[in-house]
């Protein structure tokens, strides 16, 4: 057993949060033009068409909550789709504007995070409280920004097998929920590897977890290029999730929910730039 294991809740032995990118067109914008999406350029569109649908179906089936990673563009292009993880009770979180890259966006990157998280509340008709960073790119002034946004979370880093708080100079707090690439199916598709392949890594990287009692972050892409919203990829999600979750000790939680628990249980800070 990992020498940090934390008590989890109720007696549980290992937290798994699922979490769906929604990038849609926003993805595909920054390789074209909006008049120009087509061919290759739209599998944003087969995400909005078929492949969330079929990810619901399965985390319906499954009776479980995920957390949406959600650019505020692609929410105002594809309402109907909000409105179909917000019927499902799941959490809609916010992933930039137009997955605009953060280390970049110098003294514009408070006006862009303002922007996406006013046009989020407003179609999602609730604030976001977590955020997760477009690519995995923030600059060191993100998370200050997002403390004093009021973000509960953020899931962008990579550093650890569990949560953990950071806390501003001002004393205020944000959890993070750290990501693993092998756990994120991008990683896996974009390089074509089989859907069997997938699953054989992701039982494989989930029974090393469980074994030591760690944070599991599963992160899916509704897309048909790099992502699971095809058929026999949606099928991999489905096998996961019945694997994993018929180990002893094994709960499944939305972000929000995770972020909640952590920071009322384990409220020990380490600083976060500012």
């Amino acid at each position: 057993m990992n020498a940090k294991t934390p008590a989890w809740p109720q007696g549980k032995t290992c937290g798994v949060v699922v979490t769906v990118n929604f990038d849609a067109e926003s993805f595909d914008l920054h390789e074209t033009t909006r008049d120009n999406l087509y061919g290759r350029f739209s599998y944003g569109r087969y995400g909005m068409r078929a492949g969330l649908w079929r990810l619901l179906d399965v985390l319906r089936a499954h009776a479980l909550r995920a957390t949406f990673f959600v650019p505020a563009l692609d929410a105002g292009n594809n309402p109907r789709a909000v409105e179909a993880i917000l019927a499902d009770a799941h959490e809609v979180a916010a992933r930039g504007y137009a997955l605009e890259d953060h280390s970049k966006l110098d003294s514009a990157e408070r006006e862009t995070l303002e922007r996406a998280h006013a046009a989020l509340t407003k179609i999602a008709g609730e604030a976001p409280v977590g955020w997760r960073a477009p690519f995995g790119l923030l600059s060191s002034a993100t998370l200050a920004h997002l403390i004093d946004l009021g973000y509960l979370y953020d899931s962008s880093f990579q550093d650890d097998d569990y949560p953990y708080i950071m806390q501003s100079a001002a004393g205020k707090q944000i959890v993070e929920l750290p990501q693993f690439q092998f756990l994120d199916d991008s990683t896996l598709y974009a390089p074509r590897h089989s859907h069997t392949r997938v699953l054989k890594t992701w039982k494989e990287e989930f029974d090393a977890m469980y074994s030591e009692g760690t944070f599991v972050n599963l992160t899916l892409h509704c897309r048909g290029d790099f992502g699971s919203g095809r058929a026999i990829r949606a099928r991999v999600v489905d096998e996961f999730l019945t694997y994993a979750g018929r180990h002893p000790g094994v709960f499944f939680a939305t972000c929000r929910d995770m972020a909640s628990w952590w920071k009322q249980n384990h409220p020990q800070a380490e600083p976060v730039a500012s």
